[in-house]
Formats: C-alpha cells, structure tokens, sequence
C-alpha cells in the first residue's frame, strides 16, 4: 500500500525549496502512502514528520498529556476500602478474583457489569466514529498517543524535519552517535516504563516496582513487562504507521461505519484547484488557493498526501489542517482550505460548480472562475450568471 518511488531526499537540504510567495518555503517532498501508486505491501520507507504548531496539534497534546497521565497514575493511586485485601484505585486481582475501580468492586458472579461496561464502551466508540470520523485513531490510539511521545523525544535529541534527515544522510560521528544512542536509551526507559506500569495493573503496584528493583518480582511479571517493552520500543519507535496501514484492523472496521455525514479531514479541491505556485503580487484569478507548497504532506505522520482524497491511512489528526491553515495566513487568503468536512457537503459544493458551469455557459459566458466562489482578496464578478450561481451556491450549502 505504498508508493514505489523513494522519498524524493536526493541532499541534505532537499526538502526545502524556496517559494517567493510571502516567504512561504515550498517542501521537495512526496507521500510515502500514495493513493495513486497502491501496492499491497512494500518496505518500509522512513517518514520525516514536521512539527507544526496549531489547534488540532494543541489538542494532540493535551489528550496524550491526559491519557499518558492516566496510565501512570491510576495504579500508583490509593482508594481506602473497608474490609478490602486491597486498596489500590484500580485493579484486576485474579488471585483474589476481584476487580477494583475506586469505590466499585466485582466479584466473579457480577462479570456481567464489565460485559455491560464494554459493550457501552464499543457502542460509543462506534457513536463516536459515525459522528466525528476516526477521532480514536487521531487522538486516543494507544499507538497515536506512544508515537507522538517517541517522535517528541526523536525531535529533542535529533530537531526538525530538516535536520532529523541531514543527520540520518550524515556520515557517522560523535554528534550523530550520541544524538542516536541518546535517543533510543529515552525511547527504552519509556518502553520499560509502559511495560512495568502495565503489570501494576494486576498486582499491587508498589509492591511490583519494589520487587522489580530487588529481584523479588515474580517471572510473570518479568515475562509480561519485557513483552510489552519490546511491543512498545518496536510499535512507536519503528513500525508507527506502518501499525495503523497493515496490522490494525479497525481503519477497515472504522470505514464501514462512517456515512456521507461523518467528519473526515478534507482538502476543498473546488477551492483549492487548480493548484501551483504562486508569487507574491500575482493575481488570483483562474487559479486556486492551493499553491503546492506540500506542507499538508511533510507534516503527516502517516505520509499521505490529503489532496488525493479520503485515503485508509488517513487517522484524521488534522495536522494537515494546521499546516495549511499556518500557510494561508502567509500568503493573506482565508484558512479552511483543508479542513473537517463531510462527504455530503462536498458533493454539494461540486454540485454548485456544476451548476454555475452550465449556466454560465448558457449566459454565452466564457470564463469558468467567474463561477468560484468570491473569497476575499478575489474580484467579485456582477454579471447576471455569476449573481444566480450565488443564489445557487446558498441553495446548494
């Protein structure tokens, strides 16, 4: 399911490439995950994502600062119960065939209520993908959120896009060395961390961390650690999106649930078409607002291209989204170009192009663009078609 073609890195600086457009830098980059080039595997190609800075990647952090917060302290916390063995907020006691979550305990013969409490659980999650798209995948996947926390650390010990690739194209040296080694040393602590914190779920937990400094744990307990160590130091640290295309099954589960009314991350190609580049002080008009500078496609951690349409590798994270938006501020033209839309609203809006084609044609008029839509800084057009494509347009949305 990925592109043939290598990453188009041929230098050290190839994937900045000046654009006289408000100093716009225009990226030598192409998807990794293409939709036009599908095979049904290929090797691996490395993805370089781009930090970028914005509401959809302010809200990734703040969910993975939560959630990763959660699975650290729910079972270091303490809940004080009468009678109880233990008193552990949350926990899963086979031995005393308990299951503890604060103030609630269940004993065997009412497994019901976890059955119950899961079945609520799938039915909102599927509620939720129906409504809002694959906002699991982009926000709470415990793959997103581990592998937004490995490439945070990737980018503190090895910086940016540019820099991450000129290091990796870069002869082997001290710098480069202890850049490296320092990196996956983060990376092991963290995995280790996952993988003992894991098993605090099943035993009590400061009981595990202490047998775990003393040699005293038992050896299911190494066994289960050093499994969800290595699952996790090879899922985020190296396969990442590679988990999301082939291994995980519920993009294809995701896809059957979503309608023409789900929310999905969506580049406006009657907006933005036809695309290329643009310099600064050039009209607008016959052209679209895309200007090709390939930022939505750097910033991707999956490294698809939007533009190509609704693709299975797509988890819906909206970093595109900030990319673009942080783009258009620059060259002065409204954000939205690629935004959360639904399959309906699009069909509607290329219903209105139609439209206002064929009736501007019928008019004898011989000028497509002066049926667009007038966004700001585009001359507004005031004869009799482009005025009804208006009326069309409001009647269409």
């Amino acid at each position: 399911m990925t592109n043939n073609k290598e990453p188009n890195n041929s230098s050290p600086q190839a994937d900045e490439v000046s654009h006289a457009a408000s100093g716009v830098v225009r990226l030598d980059v192409s998807a990794v995950n293409s939709a036009k080039d599908r095979e049904l595997y290929n090797k691996r190609q490395q993805i370089y994502p781009k930090q970028v800075n914005g509401v959809f990647r302010t809200l990734k952090w703040f969910a993975m600062i939560v959630l990763l917060a959660i699975y650290y302290i729910a079972p270091l916390a303490r809940w004080p119960r009468a009678g109880s063995t233990s008193d552990q907020f949350v926990l899963a006691d086979f031995e005393a065939r308990r299951f503890y979550f604060g103030p609630i305990e269940i004993w065997p013969q009412e497994v019901y209520y976890i059955t119950g409490l899961l079945i609520l659980a799938g039915i909102g999650l599927f509620w939720a993908t129906s409504l809002f798209g694959r906002i699991w995948c982009g926000y709470a996947c415990p793959q997103t959120v581990w592998t937004d926390l490995f490439i945070w650390v990737e980018g503190l010990f090895e910086g940016d896009r540019n820099q991450r690739i000129r290091l990796d194209k870069a002869p082997w040296s001290f710098n480069k060395a202890w850049r490296k080694i320092g990196k996956h040393i983060v990376w092991l602590i963290i995995s280790l961390a996952t993988g003992g914190w894991f098993v605090m779920y099943f035993n009590d937990a400061w009981e595990v961390l202490l047998g775990f400094f003393n040699g005293t744990a038992p050896i299911s307990s190494y066994i289960f650690a050093a499994a969800m160590t290595f699952t996790t130091y090879s899922l985020a640290g190296a396969l990442r999106e590679q988990v999301c295309t082939y291994m995980c099954p519920w993009p294809r589960i995701q896809a059957a649930m979503m309608d023409h009314d789900a929310l999905s991350v969506t580049y406006r190609s009657d907006r933005g078409d036809p695309r290329g580049p643009h310099k600064q002080g050039q009209s607008w008009e016959g052209r679209g607002d895309c200007i090709d500078c390939r930022q939505c496609i750097a910033v991707c951690p999956t490294g698809i291209d939007i533009r190509d349409g609704l693709q299975i590798e797509c988890i819906n994270c909206g970093l595109c989204i900030d990319a673009c938006d942080e783009i258009m501020v620059k060259i002065d033209r409204p954000k939205g170009l690629i935004a959360y839309d639904t399959h309906d609203n699009v069909e509607r809006r290329a219903r209105d192009i139609i439209l206002c084609r064929h009736f501007h044609t019928g008019f004898g008029g011989n000028g497509f663009w002066a049926t667009q839509p007038n966004y700001n800084g585009r001359k507004r057009n005031s004869r009799p078609s482009a005025i009804v494509c208006q009326i069309i347009r409001r009647q269409c949305s």
